[in-house]
């Protein structure tokens, strides 16, 4: 059981201090709390950070997904593929539209979207005057939506190279993976960097907070346009007060919450290093440790991880891993599982999931997250470390 002693430790802390005490109170104050400059100067910040031309923030990660979804015409007739392993909304943000997710595997390396299994599941595809259907449904395939999982980037280059001879866009999930970066030829570059759309979040346990938010960045002018009209009830640059050119959703950020992420990203490299430092502690102190394994980046990858997952040998009941952590005053928990096309509103529908994904499947299984953030002190990653190895031994079969 946990020492009276022992202060809890939760999951997530944002990391916050008095820069953005002091942004959000002069936000307020200048009595401009909606469609006011500092939601201008954080995309600003955000697009310099990124290498993106424009950005776009809205209310959540999950708003940026389904105007992306929007803002490309995708609809009734189309589906566009996605993984499982992962938070429900990319599939919930084509639902919006009536359009269906068709769910792949993901790599063992990275637990991104396989390209493997994108190249096989396009293969299989019938060929039509406007582009590759599904083979079950014949929905339209509009779209392939990689998830940069738990801050590891997906192998965007390769996805993107599969859907181009099918004019495919892509739009990158890359609301858990800001920093995250991988390699293109000799260069690094973020996470998302070269999709039609990426999308990011900005919750409290993501790597920078706006309380809620999200942000969609992108290289297409029109498409810029689009999101930026969507998100403000369809209202485009230039329209009249009151006067709308399409139909459009209220998903602005609001002028505190701007406030905010600006503060947030003038801190952006101190605090993406405090996590890594905090990251490289449980590496160090979990090496050797048996019955579980910490994050490891693809060589072609510099992983901004959102959360510290670790993965259970088969042995081991990791759901008594779980609870006896929670038991030691330590928050711990077991992240997408189930995975998305086996909860209620998508395995009703078995068709989604046009094969087996037994990675997908096992790595939901397998995984326990335990706390991640940048205020997380040397001591506390050791007794997090203590609780998980005598749990594990607890746990083994």
């Amino acid at each position: 059981m946990k020492n009276d002693n022992d202060p809890p430790i939760p999951l997530a802390r944002p990391d916050l201090g008095t820069a953005e005490e002091e942004e959000v109170l002069g936000a307020l104050r200048g009595g401009r709390l909606a469609l006011g400059p500092k939601t201008g100067e954080f995309e600003r910040l955000f697009a310099g950070f990124v290498g993106s031309p424009w950005a776009a923030a809205v209310s959540s990660g999950t708003a940026a997904l389904h105007i992306a979804v929007r803002a490309l015409s995708i609809g009734p007739e189309d589906c566009a593929v996605t993984s499982s392993l992962s938070f429900i909304a990319a599939a919930n943000a084509l639902s919006y539209e009536g359009a269906e997710p068709v769910f792949l595997d993901v790599d063992p390396d990275s637990l991104c979207l396989s390209p493997s299994a994108l190249r096989q599941y396009l293969d299989s595809c019938k060929e039509a005057e406007d582009g590759l259907h599904d083979p079950n449904t014949g929905r339209r395939v509009a779209a392939v939506m990689p998830v940069d999982i738990f801050g590891h980037p997906a192998k965007l280059d390769e996805i993107i190279e599969i859907a181009a001879p099918a004019s495919i866009p892509v739009v990158s999930d890359s609301c858990e993976a800001l920093g995250s970066q991988f390699q293109r030829s000799d260069a690094w570059v973020h996470a998302g960097t070269g999709a039609k759309i990426t999308v990011y979040g900005f919750y409290p346990n993501k790597q920078i907070t706006t309380g809620e938010g999200g942000m969609a960045t992108g290289t297409d002018p029109d498409i810029e346009e689009r999101i930026r009209s969507l998100r403000n009830q369809g209202r485009r640059s230039g329209d009249p007060w009151l006067h709308h050119t399409r139909i459009g959703y209220n998903y602005r950020l609001d002028e505190l919450s701007a406030a905010l992420g600006v503060a947030q990203m003038r801190r952006v490299d101190e605090i993406l290093e405090r996590r890594s430092r905090v990251v490289s502690w449980y590496q160090e102190e979990l090496a050797g440790v048996e019955g579980v394994s910490t994050p490891r980046a693809a060589s072609w990858a510099k992983p901004s991880w959102f959360v510290e997952f670790l993965l259970v040998s088969k042995e081991v009941d990791r759901d008594k891993v779980v609870l006896h952590l929670n038991a030691k005053g330590i928050e711990s928990k077991a992240y997408f599982d189930p995975p998305v096309h086996r909860q209620p509103p998508y395995a009703v529908r078995p068709h989604l999931a046009p094969g087996p994904l037994p990675v997908t499947d096992d790595a939901a299984a397998r995984n326990v997250i335990v706390p991640l953030y940048g205020g997380l002190s040397r001591t506390e990653v050791a007794r997090v470390c203590d609780a998980l190895r005598s749990g594990l031994g607890e746990a083994a079969a």
